[in-house]
């Protein structure tokens, strides 16, 4: 027989245990019994970037125990406008939105409020903060685009090459406009560097390889040695004319989002020399605020810009081993909000481990 004091004490220790499992429990159970979908609306599906981004996005999708509706909106505003409009439709409780311009986030964000669903906006910044009254948004995330552009040039630059020409972004978008910016900085830092010529291109490999062919035809050998390029993309197809043409060893090329075609022919020791990113992880990371204000938890930060990594044929193999080849070594739920109400960033960080 247990004594009075005996015993109100194993019930004491009892109940704190039973305490303690609750609450251990709590948070993933009450997220676990409610299914959220998220819809997404990103540019393209024709690129490697946005590729490997819709499949980071499902990675944290399917750790949250979320649903992804994902649509293309083929570089074209319009249909975006359409894609989130029949997204609605669908019954999404939360949206996440890269918009095909600066010009036309605005309208996008107040299909959004004018449904009362939140939105969050990835890698092109709207031109206004989150918190404004006119069209409030969730949040921002994206790249630190000036830094990119400034480091492509940089790293041009450093490997001898003085001539550029530039494969940019398509105009009117504050990705594009921040990464010419960076350029611009680059070339201005560097005496004796001159810009040969600018194209506005757009974001495919096709793009890149047809507007390379005409920018061979006009410059002859001698008159170009390095490629700045606004993007993977673009660059491969740089680098596919370039061959054609025979003219390999005459310039160097430089880009950014990190694709795994681009890191081979780094890996390589080809004429593409360079590359920077990991932003692609935004689209997940975007996903996880979102869902996680769907479960009552506001944004830890509501303007969030990724630091990038730079990485040529010496830094490449772990980059390539940690992030293309497997999603990346981070536990998602570590940093989500429902999961672990005591987490102190949304996203992890974008280093290699050692």
């Amino acid at each position: 027989m247990f004594s009075v004091s005996r015993r109100g004490a194993l019930l004491r220790v009892l109940g704190a245990v039973l305490l303690s499992c609750a609450a251990s429990y709590a948070v993933p159970a009450a997220a676990q019994s409610k299914e959220v979908t998220i819809g997404v609306s990103i540019p393209t599906l024709d690129n490697p970037f946005w590729v490997r981004a819709v499949s980071f996005a499902q990675h944290v999708a399917t750790q949250l125990n979320a649903k992804l509706v994902v649509v293309g909106a083929e570089n074209r505003e319009e249909k975006q406008i359409s894609d989130v409009q029949s997204l609605i439709s669908r019954g999404v409780q939360a949206l996440v939105v890269t918009p095909q311009s600066t010009a036309s986030a605005p309208g996008l964000i107040r299909i959004a409020n004018r449904a009362n669903l939140p939105i969050m906006i990835v890698d092109r910044y709207p031109g206004f903060a989150a918190d404004n009254k006119d069209a409030p948004y969730l949040g921002f995330i994206g790249p630190d685009d000036v830094y990119a552009g400034r480091s492509i040039a940089d790293h041009l630059i450093a490997a001898g090459s003085t001539k550029l020409v530039a494969l940019g972004g398509l105009p009117g978008s504050s990705v594009a406009e921040g990464r010419q910016n960076g350029l611009n900085e680059a070339i201005k830092a560097h005496s004796g560097v001159q810009l040969v010529q600018y194209i506005g291109v757009g974001e495919s490999e096709d793009l890149g390889y047809k507007a390379m062919q005409n920018i061979l035809a006009a410059h002859g050998k001698g008159q170009i040695d390095g490629v700045w390029c606004y993007n993977d993309a673009l660059c491969l197809g740089a680098f596919r004319a370039i061959r054609q043409a025979g003219r390999s060893d005459e310039m160097k090329i430089a880009g950014m989002d990190l694709v795994p075609q681009a890191l081979d022919l780094i890996s390589q020791k080809t004429n593409y020399i360079f590359s920077t990113g990991g932003h692609w992880l935004q689209l997940g990371f975007a996903v996880m605020v979102a869902y996680d204000k769907v479960n009552g938890h506001d944004p830890i930060d509501r303007n969030i810009r990724l630091s990038l990594l730079d990485i040529d044929s010496g830094s490449f193999a772990k980059f390539k081993q940690q992030f293309i080849d497997s999603q990346p070594p981070y536990n998602v739920k570590d940093y989500s909000l429902t999961y672990n109400p005591q987490a102190k960033s949304q996203t992890f960080p974008l280093k290699i481990k050692e």
